[in-house]
């Protein structure tokens, strides 16, 4: 009855190492996408650059030809500059684009809550044929520490003094009318990003007809990787990099933090299977007679291994099967119910993939391979003659 418990014991522990594994893996499967998602509808999918980074003028041809090959595509300037209303100035990324093909490309141009998004307009209208050059989208965050509505006029200033004026050179200012504010679903999106008509930003970068690169998305955003190499063979003398490399820092802290997660709870497992070693010890300690004398009968060291082992790798197996079901269950459970919610509208996300089920399930055969190693050994120390000159 004792070995019994002490199975079950393993059963359990294997069970719920399996459980806690797969399910923070999920977790953080889905915090990743969910971060993906913002990066892409902010920052866009993929880019295509000159190799140096320097603007280049035959982009009108480039966004023809990748749209010929079914991708959507728009050329967009990079400028930092100062915003500024009544006594308030605060700096921004501003980006100018092109309202038509930029509208299509990007989700954070679009009205809130399509499509479930939590990016979006969320005051004011982007409308291509009113988004002139008089006009300009800012960040939430940035509105607010401007404390500008729709409507308002805010002064849009270059930090460089470039415009000759009477005492010398002057910045470049722009009088802009606050068109829409968005929601990037990024904090620091939404204090420093905002939008301007392509020649408007052009202006301030004393660019001719020039633009510093070209936002790419695809059909399928999940295989962002397979086509940005895809564009690369198609465009070599150019630089393709996809959404990973746009906020490297916050993609490279969750990766890690995946591997520093599954870290930690390997460690319950790896007591999971300390229960096992102490088991099967147990086992052969009360059961050595019985051993001693299948020796004598002719059963090779090998095949009382293999029965070890056998009786191990059941156990694991049941132990992974029952982890992987209940933790399906509740994966499956938050993914449809939102069970676990962050705040009010935000739900914990959870993404299942199959190479975590797989990984999992290839680490506990390890470790339980690995936990009847030391017990293994001890069979070797059962002498049969001598067990049956004592029991004579």
């Amino acid at each position: 009855m004792g070995i019994k418990k002490s199975h079950m014991l393993t059963l359990f522990g294997i069970a719920l190492g399996v459980m806690a594994l797969i399910t923070v893996s999920s977790v953080m499967n889905g915090f990743r996408e969910d971060i993906r998602q913002r990066i892409i509808g902010t920052l866009s999918e993929m880019r295509l650059s000159s190799p140096e980074n320097e603007p280049f003028a035959d982009y009108r041809e480039l966004v023809g030809a990748l749209q010929e090959r079914g991708y959507k595509a728009a050329p967009v300037v990079r400028a930092e500059l100062l915003l500024r209303h009544q006594a308030t100035t605060a700096p921004a990324v501003v980006f100018g684009v092109d309202p038509v093909l930029h509208k299509e490309l990007n989700p954070i141009l679009r009205a809130q809550g399509q499509h479930g998004s939590l990016q979006g307009i969320v005051a004011g209208v982007f409308n291509p044929d009113s988004f002139d050059r008089h006009s300009i989208a800012l960040g939430s965050g940035l509105a607010s520490e401007l404390g500008v509505y729709v409507g308002d006029e805010i002064q849009v200033i270059s930090p460089l003094f470039t415009d000759p004026g009477p005492f010398g050179l002057l910045p470049r200012v722009r009088v802009l009318q606050v068109k829409a504010i968005f929601a990037a679903g990024m904090p620091e999106y939404d204090q420093s990003f905002a939008y301007m008509p392509l020649a408007v930003a052009q202006g301030f970068s004393a660019y001719q007809d020039q633009v510093d690169y070209i936002e790419i998305r695809s059909d399928n955003p999940q295989h962002s990787l397979r086509h940005s190499r895809e564009l690369k063979r198609q465009f070599p003398s150019f630089r393709i990099d996809d959404w990973s490399s746009f906020d490297a820092s916050l993609y490279g802290a969750i990766r890690f933090e995946k591997f520093l997660m599954f870290v930690i709870l390997l460690f319950m497992f790896i007591i999971a299977s300390f229960n096992l070693t102490g088991s099967l010890l147990k086992l052969i300690s009360q059961k050595k007679q019985e051993l001693g004398l299948l020796k004598a009968l002719g059963y090779e060291e090998h095949e009382l291994r293999r029965l070890f082992l056998i009786q191990a790798m059941m156990l694991c197996t049941l132990g992974i099967i029952l982890g992987v079901l209940l933790s399906t269950l509740l994966l499956v459970l938050q993914h449809r119910f939102g069970v676990v919610k962050l705040d009010q509208a935000i739900i914990l996300p959870v993404q299942m993939q199959l190479g975590d089920y797989l990984l999992v399930a290839g680490v506990s055969y390890l470790l339980t391979w690995l936990s009847v190693l030391v017990p293994l050994h001890y069979l070797k120390k059962i002498n049969a003659v001598e067990l049956i000159r004592r029991n004579v």
